[in-house]
């Protein structure tokens, strides 16, 4: 089974990326991996110019280079298709078989793709009534209600419609940072909507301590339940007493074994499950957190 380490563009925000590229590669690949990029729904048009002539294999944080984020909580089943247009040609032009994306916001409103604005789109788009007290973080009460399964029985419908449109490419479902609307967040939820995967470590890890529920033990439960096609990977520095304020929350953070958040025990998890693709999502990622992960996997059991 070949493993692959991908790095996100969101590594790239810093930096000669060319040859940040390079260097992680090089690291990659001499000691059998396999390398890849990911291109972040925050990839700028002059970055992914650059990146697209290069000889490597990509996959997609939906959505690419598009004014909406895809929701397919929306009743529209038009606008979802036509949400996802622009990246169904990027993927075409990459040859890219693979795209995973936020796709659960209880809204019918337009979300702007604007990530340096999240927040903002975010309060301009969702009813501020799922707000916990005056937080950025859902209120857990509405996962209990007839409203948020209308909901995720929409969503379960599109998402089954949107991978029979694409029959040739693997559309996963990204399980979300416990935020106001955000539905995917725990993993009874992506059992439920039953499609392929991408698990974001660093979303769960803020979710569990939102929703009380184990981490680790619903790490393992969604790779034996689920159909986990890849994992975003970063040290969440958010600690298990979280205030639930700012800047705490979705840290993206530089691999370290200085936070809460275990690791070791997470890629050993990981591991034993066989799962066999890696996006390291670190804001600023480089080859120091490419040598902790490859170090990491190759000692854990």
């Amino acid at each position: 089974m070949s493993i692959k380490i991908e790095l996100s563009t969101m590594c790239f925000y810093h930096g000669d990326t060319l040859a940040k590229i390079k260097r992680c590669k090089d690291l990659i690949e001499s000691n059998g991996f396999v390398f890849g990029i990911q291109l972040h729904n925050s990839v700028t048009r002059d970055l992914f110019d650059r990146l697209k002539v290069l000889n490597i294999d990509f996959s997609v944080h939906a959505p690419v280079l598009s004014d909406y984020f895809i929701n397919l909580a929306n009743d529209n089943f038009d606008a979802i298709l036509s949400g996802f247009q622009n990246t169904g040609y990027i993927m075409e032009m990459l040859k890219s078989k693979i795209a995973l994306f936020h796709g659960f916001f209880m809204t019918q409103k337009p979300i702007k793709n604007d990530p340096a604005n999240y927040g903002k789109v975010l309060r301009e788009a969702i009813n501020n009534k799922y707000r916990l007290n005056d937080t950025r973080v859902m209120d857990p009460k509405f996962l209990e209600t007839e409203e948020f399964r209308n909901y995720q029985n929409t969503v379960k419908r599109n998402m089954k419609q949107l991978r029979e449109r694409y029959p040739s490419y693997i559309l996963c479902i990204e399980n979300d940072f416990p935020g106001i609307g955000n539905g995917n967040q725990s993993p009874d939820h992506l059992i439920y909507l039953d499609c392929p995967v991408w698990l974001d470590t660093g979303h769960l890890w803020s979710s569990a301590i939102l929703n009380k529920f184990d981490f680790y033990t619903a790490l393992d439960m969604i790779c034996m339940q689920c159909q986990v096609i890849g994992v975003h990977l970063n040290t969440n520095r958010t600690p298990i007493n979280w205030n639930l304020k700012s800047p705490d929350g979705d840290t993206h953070s530089h691999f370290s074994r200085g936070y809460d958040m275990d690791m070791d025990k997470i890629i050993g998890i990981l591991k034993a499950n066989h799962i066999s693709h890696f996006t390291i999502e670190v804001v600023d990622g480089d080859v120091e957190d490419v040598n902790f992960l490859i170090e990491t996997y190759q000692s854990v059991t």
